[in-house]
């Protein structure tokens, strides 16, 4: 066993040099690569020579962590690392189910704990009053010394269903709102089918809601802010690390009528969403109202690795149509509102399913939303 373990490991530091050897040959400039390659194989060797527990050592385990931790490393909440098994559950997320609590969180490098960026419509996390900005800093009992409070959250299947659409009457005008909890790949038909629902009811104006809503797909915010741009208006441009514009995203706009809008965001609203409200506002859109947003403006790319292992960097970062960087800045909406304190929310279990939504007019966003709109357009 021994022998072997010498002959996988000789095998293992023969295609870390041949992996870097690769990279560096395909375009990367730095030859101490694989001097930093080293000590790797050598912490391997010395736990396969000399760890007490061998037998309880699980190597893929420990390649998996000691990627995580070089990622970790580089002090960027919005770089990480997820192994082949977790890569599945990204997947299935993105096309509309997935197994989990229903939050989208980073890692808080600061306060060495996980940071909620918003919780999810419906979900449990949602259901028990989770918001964004919390940090979860125990699981399954473990001692924390500054805890404040408690909340038990089961872990279930969530069928996402992104778009939701209702309508509510205002003296005398009907109302039209979009609640959209995702950027994933149903988005564009299920949004473009609520609004031929909408429009159809002849509404005389649209709130679309982003609150808590923590992104997604980029192609997905372009499609978005299409269905309510004109043509030719700038959605976002894409600057890499040289400061160089990449990539520049153009409306190709729509057919649908330019009722007066309001855009709701708070700071759970991140990534796509505030790819869609910047969008929204600075080409005089739609208003925006709420509560300043996360401030992602970081682009991720994800880098396959031979181990099945997925390595997501930041390679760039989005600036909005006038040209404003809002990574950890944020979007200052139009018009502040101050969201009710969260409690724990009761959900019945058809919201999973259902497209449409009852328009809550006591809720203070909304209320603040569509009196502004109709005191802009003076209607």
């Amino acid at each position: 066993m021994k022998n072997f373990w010498k002959g996988l490991l000789s095998y293992l530091f023969v295609a870390l040099v041949v992996v870097a050897s690769s990279v560096i040959l395909s375009g990367a400039t730095n030859t101490k690569l694989l001097n930093y390659i080293s000590p790797l194989y050598e912490t391997l060797y010395r736990i396969n020579e000399n760890y007490y527990e061998i037998n309880k050592v699980n190597f893929d385990d420990l390649i998996d962590s000691a990627i995580d931790g070089m990622v970790k490393g580089l002090g960027d909440d919005f770089s990480y690392y997820y192994p082949a098994k977790q890569m599945t559950e990204q997947q299935i997320e993105m096309e509309g189910q997935y197994g989990g609590l229903g939050i989208e969180v980073t890692y808080d490098n600061e306060n060495r704990a996980v940071k909620i960026i918003s919780p999810m419509y419906g979900t449990p996390a949602w259901r028990v009053g989770l918001q964004a900005g919390d940090l979860i800093i125990g699981i399954d009992d473990q001692p924390v010394s500054e805890m404040e409070y408690e909340v038990k959250v089961v872990r279930e299947i969530i069928q996402i269903i992104p778009v939701k659409s209702g309508t509510t009457m205002y003296n005398g005008k009907k109302i039209g709102y979009i609640l959209l909890t995702k950027f994933n790949e149903p988005v564009p038909a299920e949004l473009q089918k609520a609004l031929r629902k909408l429009y159809d009811q002849k509404i005389d104006a649209l709130l679309l809601d982003l609150r808590n809503n923590p992104g997604g797909l980029l192609d997905v915010a372009i499609q978005v802010s299409n269905y309510f741009l004109d043509a030719g208006k700038i959605i976002v441009s894409v600057k890499d690390r040289n400061g160089k514009i990449t990539d520049r995203y153009i409306s190709q706009g729509n057919n649908y009528p330019k009722v007066p809008m309001a855009v709701l965001v708070n700071n759970g609203s991140a990534s796509a969403s505030e790819i869609v409200a910047a969008a929204l506002k600075e080409n005089g859109r739609a208003i925006l109202v709420g509560q300043k947003t996360f401030g992602k403006g970081s682009v991720q790319r994800g880098f396959p690795l031979s181990n099945g292992g997925t390595v997501f960097l930041t390679i760039a970062h989005y600036l909005t149509p006038a040209g404003k960087d809002i990574h950890k800045v944020g979007i200052q909406p139009n018009i502040t509102v101050e969201e009710a304190t969260s409690t724990s929310r009761k959900v019945d279990a058809k919201v999973y399913t259902l497209t449409e939504i009852e328009v809550d007019v006591n809720d203070p966003v909304i209320k603040t939303a569509i009196e502004s709109i109709f005191k802009n357009t003076g209607k």
